[in-house]
């Protein structure tokens, strides 16, 4: 990859979109993080005036189209938090204009667009990750740190609890199927990765059934299994329908791990709680911004041409397992997790 040189100046961020989420969590890590700065947004032209005010809250240009924004000289890395659906469009996009990109999760609602992204940003030679914020906060890497103690014995069983109520008729793009909506492919990419970050690798097999909230044709809730063979099992649940939850435990063959707040904002401890034989002991992990420690990581694997902290291979299995929860819903069995994007039903 392309390294980028702090010394000529920061890497230069432009974000497309200009919503209030976005403002709130990570317009200001990109302005504050050393060695970034924030220098373009974009909006659709319809809300330019609200990107407008935004970007001078920063001295940042406001563009009035997204394609204005990734042709930008000045903008040297794009942040994309736009529906679901157009992830992997604007992803090429901005890399055929020679810029990094950290694309908000999911990177591609399938394996397929996940390899087409690799392929550009290889040829691009440009960093590109997929932005799973909740993995950068540190009490994720002490959970890993205690687990490989074997504190907690050889690893078998992951369950992971990821929810937040959306409204129906609160106009959220998340309840909109035009726009990749639904459950799964937004608070279920957390339930899916969880496992996957632990275990080290996909499943077998997986089994999911989906829910619909009445009036809403998008899944709401959906509860899964996951198989690893060899004894190894993930039970995961997600939901719009309910929530706030963000919780996992990591059961071992001599003691249980539990994370209660994975989404730890800025100002709240992490905790874990270790039970083994020898009793019951807690851990506080001390308050970070997950949101600025994600920027960060990402804006030193781009001035060092290294890779990216979550790599382009781990994006592709997590969409992989994601559309296996699918088709096994869809069919009403369980689904065969293969090496691309057809899964079998049993």
């Amino acid at each position: 990859m392309t390294t980028h040189d702090e010394h000529d100046h920061p890497l230069r961020w432009g974000v497309l979109g200009a919503t209030s989420y976005i403002a709130t969590h990570l317009m200001p890590v990109v302005a504050s993080t050393p060695g970034c700065a924030l220098t373009a947004v974009a909006s659709r032209p319809e809300r330019h005036a609200a990107a407008a005010e935004l970007g001078r809250t920063y001295g940042a240009t406001a563009h009035a189209d997204y394609q204005a924004l990734v042709e930008d000289p000045a903008v040297d890395a794009v942040y994309i938090p736009l529906p679901n659906t157009d992830h992997v469009d604007w992803t090429l996009r901005a890399l055929a204009a020679g810029k990094h990109v950290l694309v908000e999760k999911p990177m591609a609602m399938d394996e397929e667009g996940c390899a087409r992204i690799e392929k550009a940003a290889e040829a691009a030679s440009r960093t590109v990750m997929e932005a799973f914020m909740y993995r950068f906060h540190p009490q994720q890497r002490r959970a890993a740190e205690i687990l490989r103690s074997g504190e907690i014995g050889e690893l078998r069983l992951v369950r992971a609890s990821f929810a937040f109520r959306i409204e129906s008729g609160s106009g959220n793009i998340r309840l909109d199927p035009a726009l990749g909506g639904g459950a799964t492919w937004d608070v279920g990419c957390y339930a899916v990765d969880v496992p996957l970050l632990f275990f080290g690798e996909a499943p077998h097999q997986v089994s999911a059934r989906f829910s619909s909230r009445p009036g809403l044709t998008v899944d709401t809730s959906a509860v899964a299994t996951m198989d690893f063979g060899q004894g190894r099992s993930a039970v995961v649940d997600y939901s719009i329908d309910y929530g706030p939850r963000a919780a996992y435990e990591l059961q071992g063959t001599h003691g249980t791990l539990t994370v209660r707040n994975a989404w730890a904002m800025e100002g709240e401890d992490g905790v874990i709680t270790v039970l083994s034989g020898d009793g019951v002991r807690e851990e506080t992990v001390p308050s970070a911004n997950h949101y600025q420690r994600q920027v960060a990581a990402f804006a030193q694997a781009v001035r060092d041409g290294s890779p990216a902290p979550m790599s382009l291979a781990e994006s592709r299995r997590t969409a992989r397992v994601s559309s296996a929860f699918v088709a096994s819903a869809a069919a009403g069995g369980a689904a065969v997790v293969t090496s691309g994007e057809v899964t079998e039903t049993r």
